[in-house]
């Protein structure tokens, strides 16, 4: 009896803290991920799955975890999960670095800046962020006169 008991707690101790969501999920770029009707991105590491609407599982620990693809049959492991920023309409200096495409950095913060068709190879540029009422705006590379629009302003969210 003892035996079983101390099974059954090493077990609920490996799932401890872990949280699965069921949920569809679209690739919208090199390892990016938006939830289907969310403004969430799930940011993944060296995940090649081209999916519309996915259903999927997301299983989280903290800040990372993994997702399955549950009609593909594969997973990935996830870097991390984006939610909307709160972040206020204005103008905002930034020193920004490419995490992958369309998806910059803002250093010395957990923020990110979704971008659009933006190609500019940034790392550790400085840079003006406008941003609307509604989250769009451009991202202004200060050095080479770049610009890019901005889909949306995310922090790393915790689950």
């Amino acid at each position: 009896m003892k035996t079983l008991l101390a099974a059954l707690l090493l077990i609920m101790a490996g799932t401890a803290g872990a949280e699965d969501y069921d949920l569809s999920v679209t690739r919208k770029g090199s390892n990016l991920y938006k939830v289907d009707g969310k403004d969430i991105y799930i940011h993944t590491r060296y995940c090649y799955e081209y999916v519309y609407s996915e259903d999927s599982l997301l299983r989280m620990s903290g800040t990372s975890g993994k997702i399955v693809f549950i009609d593909e049959g594969e997973s990935c492991d996830v870097k991390a999960v984006y939610g909307e920023s709160n972040l206020t309409a204005g103008k905002y200096k930034v020193s920004v670095s490419r995490e992958d495409d369309d998806w910059y950095e803002v250093f010395g913060t957990d923020t990110f800046i979704k971008t659009s068709m933006c190609l500019n190879l940034a790392l550790g540029d400085d840079a003006v962020l406008k941003v609307s009422a509604g989250g769009y705006g451009t991202l202004y590379f200060i050095d080479d006169e770049d610009d890019c629009s901005v889909e949306g302003v995310y922090t790393q969210l915790r689950l």
